[in-house]
């Protein structure tokens, strides 16, 4: 099995993963798509910062946010320190 391939794509065609990369994409313009095997590594890092991205936000969706003045004040009062905003 190959670990690369190029392939050209009609803008129009392109997955809208693709094209969402682009920002957007020409419908009759010609884009040349370029996939490799990502890496075990690459590919564990990449998984691994999805499902935190994710984490935020669901918490985000549950309301479990923290207003950021309130968390300087309570990080100066708790510290000591002065935060710069």
């Amino acid at each position: 099995m190959r670990e690369s391939a190029s392939l050209m794509m009609r803008g129009d065609k392109l997955q809208p993963e693709l094209a969402a990369a682009l920002e957007g994409s020409e419908a009759g313009a010609i884009y040349e798509v370029y996939v490799h095997k990502a890496s075990a590594e690459d590919a564990a890092f990449f998984l691994e910062t999805r499902a935190k991205v994710q984490e935020g936000i669901d918490a985000l969706e549950a309301g479990d946010v923290v207003d950021a003045e309130e968390l300087y004040a309570e990080l100066e009062q708790k510290f000591g320190i002065v935060i710069n905003r």
